[in-house]
C-alpha cells in the first residue's frame, strides 16, 4: 500500500456514505466530480487467475467500483502473482500486498496445515453442493463466515466468494457410471478431497504430474482423463486430445477475495462498507459471468471440438455419490484418517438451509 488511509479528506469519507458502487455524485451536486489523477491512497491486488479469466475480470470491476465509490481517493492496482499464488497470499496477510483474489484450493494449500488447511479444502468435499446456486447462497452464509473466522486467525479479512465452478472430468471415452472408471488412468489436482473419491471410492489409477505435464500423457494415452474447472481445461486445450466430458456436481471450487486483516480493520466504518459492498457485488457479478463462460465453452468444444457432453442425471450422480457419502462418516477409516477436521458440526455450516 503506497499511503496510508489517514491521508483521506473528512469531505471524502462524508461522501462514501451517500456514493455507491456505480459512482456518482451526491444529488445536490450538480455533477459527478472527476477522478483525481494521483489517489490519495492506492492499494495493490494480486490475482491468482490468468488475465482475462472471470476473476481477472472482477478484480478490475471491484478497483473500478470502489474509485467511484471513494470519488477517486481509493485507487485499486490489479496485478498478476509476482513469484507464486502461495507466495502472494503470504504478502496478503504479511502487509506487502493488500488484497489477494483466487481459488479456494490456494488458501487451503497456504502455510503449515495447522493455519487453513482442510478447512478451505473441505469446500471441495464430493457432492457437498447439489448446484453452483446453493454454492453461492451457503458461501454468502453460514459457509462463508466459517471460512472467514479460519482466514481471521492467519491475519487476513474475507470479502466475499465468487466461484471457478464445478471441476469435471474429460475422458478418451464417455463416463456416465462409477464403473465406467475402474482402471481409468486419470490425473487429479493432489488434494485428499479428489484422491480419495477418484482412487478408492470409484476405482482409477492416479498419475500425479504438474499441471504444465498433463497435455503430452493425455495425446499419448498414458492419461485416459483428467479432471478440473472448464475455463482450465479450455485455456490448457484438453479438448482437442479428449472426446468426452463428464458434468456432474462432484467437486466444487470457490474464489475468495481477501484483505489484509490489520489495513481493513484500520479503514473508518463507511470505507469499510464501501468496500464490502464493492466486493460482494464484484464477486456475484463473477459468478454469473463464469456459469455464462462455461456454457459458452461447452457449445464451442461440441461445435469445434466434436467433444460429446454427458449431462449425469440424479440417479446418475447418486450412484457416484452413494461410493463417496462414507468420506462424511466419522466411524469410516479413511474419514479418521484424512478427514478428520470436516466434523458433521464443521460440515453443518456449508449445508443449505
Amino acid at each position: 500500500m503506497k499511503h496510508r488511509l489517514t491521508k483521506l479528506t473528512a469531505a471524502v469519507l462524508a461522501a462514501l456514505i451517500l456514493a455507491g458502487c456505480s459512482g456518482g455524485a451526491p444529488e445536490e451536486a450538480p455533477e459527478e466530480p472527476p477522478v483525481p489523477e494521483n489517489a490519495e491512497t492506492t492499494w495493490t491486488l494480486a490475482v491468482g487467475q490468468p488475465e482475462g479469466s472471470t476473476c481477472w475480470d472482477a478484480a478490475e470491476s471491484f478497483a473500478k467500483a470502489l474509485s467511484d465509490a471513494t470519488e477517486g481517493a481509493v485507487a485499486v492496482e490489479v496485478q498478476p502473482v509476482a513469484i507464486s499464488r502461495t507466495t502472494s497470499l503470504d504478502q496478503t496477510a504479511a502487509g506487502i500486498v493488500d488484497l489477494y483474489l483466487d481459488s479456494s484450493l490456494i488458501y487451503g494449500s497456504y502455510g503449515d496445515g495447522e493455519d487453513l488447511g482442510r478447512p478451505f479444502f473441505s469446500v471441495t468435499m464430493p457432492f457437498l453442493f447439489p448446484d453452483a446456486e446453493t454454492a453461492a447462497e451457503v458461501l454468502d452464509g453460514t459457509g462463508g463466515e466459517a471460512l472467514n473466522t479460519v482466514l481471521s486467525e492467519l491475519g487476513l479479512r474475507g470479502l466475499a466468494y465468487g466461484e471457478l465452478g464445478f471441476r469435471y472430468l474429460t475422458a478418451d471415452r464417455p463416463v456416465t457410471t462409477p464403473e465406467d472408471l475402474e482402471g481409468l488412468r486419470i490425473r487429479t489436482a493432489g488434494m485428499l478431497e479428489l484422491l480419495e473419491s477418484y482412487i478408492d471410492c470409484w476405482g482409477t489409477t492416479y498419475y500425479p504430474s504438474s499441471y504444465s505435464d498433463v497435455m503430452t500423457p493425455l495425446s499419448n494415452g498414458t492419461y485416459n482423463g483428467q479432471e478440473s474447472t472448464l475455463a482450465e481445461a479450455d485455456a490448457a486445450g484438453y479438448q482437442t486430445v479428449q472426446t468426452d466430458v463428464t458434468i456432474f456436481p462432484a467437486f466444487y471450487e470457490p474464489a475468495i477475495l481477501t484483505m489484509n486483516g490489520d489495513l481493513y480493520d484500520s479503514l473508518s466504518p463507511d470505507l469499510q462498507e464501501a468496500v464490502d459492498r464493492c466486493a460482494r457485488q464484484a464477486m456475484a457479478d463473477q459468478r454469473l459471468r463464469n456459469r455464462e463462460r462455461e456454457a459458452e465453452i461447452l457449445e464451442r468444444w461440441q461445435e469445434e471440438d466434436g467433444i460429446a457432453v454427458h449431462v449425469l442425471t440424479e440417479a446418475q450422480c447418486g450412484a457416484f455419490q452413494a461410493l463417496t457419502d462414507r468420506l462424511y462418516d466419522p466411524e469410516d477409516p479413511d474419514h479418521q484418517e484424512w478427514f478428520a477436521e470436516c466434523t458433521p458440526e464443521w460440515m453443518a455450516q456449508f449445508r443449505p438451509s
